[in-house]
């Protein structure tokens, strides 16, 4: 296991997540400009401090691992700054939460939760034995050794269809009951429409999440993760499978200079980047919505 430098530790804990927010941020931005025609700091602030603290925390959960290795002193050392960035993250999402309405705080808890139990093991076993008990029936008191906990992680194909989902349409609902109260907004943002935003979302969104999966190809496959690329075991069949995908967006979208451009950029990306890429360019597909969005 590589040693963990002041570097590796802020890049993980801080930078990572700070560049995902900014994706969503970006994307809440739009569909705040679309619903009501201007830019409402509430859900945006919403939607980025989230992915921060969903995130960061995840990436500083990894860290303990390396508890006791020679990278200890480091952890030990900026785990306080750690801290304090995830503390000022809460602060903010408590303060935009408590300016919305309750409907935002709901949706904000229902779509980060899958994250924070991404990784967690849950004995669902457990949820039958206690219903069993409060109705007084019978149940054995062996626990089946062979038995092994729930993981979400380990579904097959699940990390796309909640990246896809929760970047399209959980941001959606969220900056919608952060907004409700100023639906009444006649303003149209065309080129967009809500309908396709979502649908482009959703695609490129699960795109770059299966694209994140192709970088990590050989690793995932010997854990044994069932991402898209692992199942399909071909990477030319992800690619060719994302291209029509892309080009079908493309098509649908096609009165959209913007998602044109976007869907082309996410099929270039798609032959260029691979297992062997640097995980740094990945973040071009992390962005490739992002970037015409700003465009416009």
């Amino acid at each position: 296991m590589a040693t963990t430098t002041a570097s590796s530790f802020i890049s993980s804990v801080i930078l990572q997540p700070i560049i995902v927010a900014i994706s969503s941020a970006v994307y809440s931005s739009l569909l705040s400009y679309e619903m009501v025609g201007n830019l409402d700091w509430r859900p945006i602030v919403i939607c980025a401090t989230s992915d921060v603290l969903v995130i960061a925390a995840d990436h500083l959960k990894d860290q303990e691992v390396v508890i006791g290795s020679r990278g200890a002193a480091v952890i030990k050392r900026f785990t306080p700054l750690a801290r304090i960035f995830l503390a000022l993250n809460a602060s903010l999402l408590v303060a935009a939460l408590s300016l919305s309405p309750p409907k935002a705080t709901l949706f904000t808890a229902i779509f980060t939760s899958p994250a924070f139990l991404w990784t967690t093991p849950l004995d669902v076993s457990r949820i039958g034995t206690m219903l069993k008990r409060l109705i007084g029936a019978n149940y054995s008191q062996e626990v089946d050794k062979a038995h092994k906990p729930f993981i979400i992680k380990r579904v097959p194909g699940m990390k796309a269809f909640f990246s896809g989902t929760i970047r399209s349409c959980g941001v959606f609902l969220v900056v919608h009951s952060a907004l409700q109260s100023s639906l009444t907004s006649t303003h149209n943002a065309l080129p967009w429409t809500i309908a396709e935003t979502l649908v482009w979302s959703m695609v490129n969104r699960t795109g770059h999440c299966i694209m994140s999966d192709v970088r990590d190809y050989d690793e995932d496959k010997e854990a044994g993760v069932p991402t898209i690329p692992v199942l399909l075991d071909s990477l030319l069949k992800t690619r060719m499978i994302l291209t029509v995908v892309h080009a079908a967006i493309l098509t649908a979208f096609r009165h959209n200079p913007f998602i044109v451009a976007s869907s082309c950029f996410a099929i270039a990306l798609v032959w260029i980047l691979g297992k062997d890429t640097p995980k740094p360019y990945f973040r071009l597909s992390l962005h490739s919505q992002s970037i015409f969005i700003v465009t416009y």
